[in-house]
């Protein structure tokens, strides 16, 4: 058993709200002076709820794309809890591309590569060409601040629509596992005489080391506008549905042309992270590292008497068996065991079995550790499910 749900948890939740001080989910924006773009860039950084209080919880991150359309972000931020029965949170972080009237620097100089054929130039002009730089800035300047500074897991999502879904693909190709998870909202594949379309087809798929979930939509491009569109993209659906066999890939792709090119947005993200959650998510809270470390964990306990198990993720930590791996007392109040783990670790304390689960300070659900950030990790139990102390 990994979570504890329904009337009692909320009680508890309901609780632990009243205890502490309260406090809303917060979006923090950030400047970063950008040695790749030689620019200042601006990131939003949405935490959720009682972030600052659950220091024992790690969350993975969703990056979003064009953010400078707030309306991208903050509905990918909101969407979650209502697709979730509010049982999930996530970090968000939002990639801005905004124009820049001093360099004449638009969107598009993030987002697409150097364009070589005259049709391409003709239409995106000066508005393009910097999409490596702006590769590199992403994965050698944003994530690092964002994986330095907040408490993140290992497998980022990346959301993109348009040009920006087009990024997303590009990045797949250019430095494939800098994201496990790419939503690729009605991405154009047809610039550039189909360069990403047939980038897509060429990439070599077993350079993906981790399971990788793949989703791509489409609204009405190609019907009543934007005729090229039509035929990159068939390729490319084709091809990631009948061509490619790779078991750590999961490809969905979906349908939305009743929809135009801008309102795809909403009904394309629920569809993309509505499957995520249904069939990609437990397998990617499963993947361990492959490295062992030698970890100590220490509790504090209410009462003297009380003999504490911890229990979680994988066989040292006795596979979710309440009552299998017992802690030492080392003193009247504390408690602890040295164990070999893979991370991220996650665990939870009873006193042997479902009924006597612990609630642990500074977690809603499982507490998590990243066992290669530390040797000694420290917890303490304020109550348990059943009251009794």
């Amino acid at each position: 058993m990994k979570f504890k749900t329904g009337y009692c948890f909320l009680l508890l939740l309901f609780a632990f709200n009243q205890a502490i001080a309260q406090h809303i989910a917060r979006v923090d924006n950030i400047k970063i002076q950008s040695k790749k773009l030689n620019q200042e860039r601006e990131i939003l950084v949405y935490t959720p709820t009682d972030y600052d209080y659950r220091i024992n919880e790690f969350f993975e991150v969703i990056y979003v794309f064009d953010s400078q359309n707030r309306e991208f972000f903050d509905f990918t931020s909101s969407t979650i809890s209502f697709l979730t029965n509010a049982t999930k949170n996530y970090i968000v972080v939002g990639i801005t591309s905004p124009y820049n009237k001093e360099l004449d620097y638009s969107r598009n100089n993030d987002l697409l590569p150097v364009l070589q054929t005259g049709k391409s130039i003709e239409r995106y002009g000066r508005y393009s060409g910097n999409a490596d730089n702006f590769l590199e800035y992403v994965t050698t300047e944003v994530i690092p601040f964002i994986n330095s500074n907040y408490r993140t897991l290992n497998h980022p999502i990346a959301v993109g629509h348009s040009l920006g879904a087009s990024f997303v693909l590009y990045s797949l190709v250019k430095k494939p596992n800098t994201f496990n998870n790419y939503i690729a909202i009605s991405p154009n594949l047809a610039y550039e005489d189909e360069k990403l379309s047939k980038a897509l087809m060429d990439f070599d798929y077993k350079k993906i080391e981790s399971f990788t979930y793949l989703y791509l939509s489409n609204a009405n491009e190609g019907i009543d506008y934007w005729e090229e569109w039509k035929p990159a993209r068939k390729k490319v659906h084709s091809f990631l549905k009948d061509v490619l066999k790779e078991e750590k890939i999961a490809v969905e792709i979906a349908d939305y042309s009743n929809n135009n090119h801008w309102n795809t947005f909403p009904p394309s993200l629920n569809n993309a992270l509505e499957y995520y959650f249904t069939n990609i998510l437990e397998k990617q809270i499963n993947e361990l590292s492959k490295e062992d470390y030698d970890v100590t964990i220490r509790v504090k306990v209410p009462t003297e008497n009380d003999t504490v198990y911890i229990t979680g993720n994988q066989s040292n930590l006795g596979e979710w068996n309440p009552g299998k791996i017992q802690m030492q007392k080392v003193s009247e109040y504390h408690r602890e065991i040295t164990l070999t783990l893979r991370s991220p670790a996650q665990f939870k304390f009873t006193r042997g079995d479902w009924d006597t689960e612990a609630v642990i300070k500074g977690t809603y659900g499982n507490a998590i550790i990243k066992p290669e950030l530390n040797k000694e990790f420290n917890f303490e139990i304020q109550n348990y499910f059943d009251g009794e102390e």
